[in-house]
């Protein structure tokens, strides 16, 4: 029981890596931004970039960055406050 709650542990954490990472890319990148904007598929466009994770995965950890003292970028606080299709998910 315990080596299944590690290996779970272990899987959220990895996850988060690659979200962030994929975060840190959108953040740096204009042409990711602009697709973005453009309401690209965010799994589909990490998937592209190679970062695997599903749209649950990407919810969950959106929820999770609204609600943690770190805070949106700018570039998400525009998609989020300018309503741009596709990011509800997140980045």
């Amino acid at each position: 029981m315990a080596a299944l709650g590690l290996r779970r542990f272990a899987a959220d954490r990895l996850m988060n890596e690659t979200l962030t990472k994929f975060r840190n890319a959108v953040s740096e990148s204009t042409d990711l931004q602009e697709k973005v904007k453009a309401g690209a598929d965010l799994v589909a466009l990490g998937k592209e970039n190679g970062y695997e994770f599903t749209q649950e995965e990407l919810n969950a950890s959106w929820t999770e960055l609204q609600e943690s003292d770190e805070g949106l970028t700018e570039f998400e606080l525009d998609v989020v406050s300018g309503g741009v299709r596709g990011a509800g998910g997140g980045c």
